[in-house]
């Protein structure tokens, strides 16, 4: 794993550590939100040490969630699930009232912990992308 992907990958864990610990639902969604761009960081520092032999072109987008996909497509499903969630990240960010649920919360933060224990196993090689637990299934939860 390289340098720049482990530090991505501990502050991930730093910003889902916080996001525990924090009563308010918007809040916890917020840096759970911010820990998973922080996985997905570490997911293109991995796929750009495994590119080696690939000629590099500058992307096209800045999207992390698209950069993520383009670079391992094996993580497209979750790309698509935080994607889907960018909406209610910029109304937090904002300061547009919308208040998120406390349950619904509470599972995205789930889910977040999930998806950074599957870009652990990626950066780790314990993983090759082939398969791998989606959003949802229960599979896999890391800890906070």
């Amino acid at each position: 794993m390289s340098s720049r992907a482990a530090t991505l990958l501990d502050r991930a864990d730093e910003l889902l550590s916080a996001a525990a610990g924090t009563p308010e639902p918007s809040e916890r969604f917020h840096l759970a939100y911010l820990a998973a761009l922080r996985g997905a960081g570490a997911v293109l520092a991995g796929a750009e040490l495994r590119a080696v032999h690939r000629p590099a072109r500058r992307p096209r987008t800045r999207n992390a969630w698209v950069l993520m996909a383009r670079a391992e497509p094996g993580f497209a499903v979750w790309a698509d699930f935080f994607a889907d969630r960018s909406d209610t990240r910029a109304a937090i960010e904002a300061g547009v009232t919308r208040s998120v649920p406390a349950d619904e919360a509470s599972r995205f933060y789930d889910e977040v912990g999930r998806f950074l224990h599957e870009v652990e196993d990626y950066l780790t090689g314990a993983d090759d992308r082939s398969g791998g637990a989606e959003p949802g299934s229960g599979a896999g939860r890391r800890s906070a």
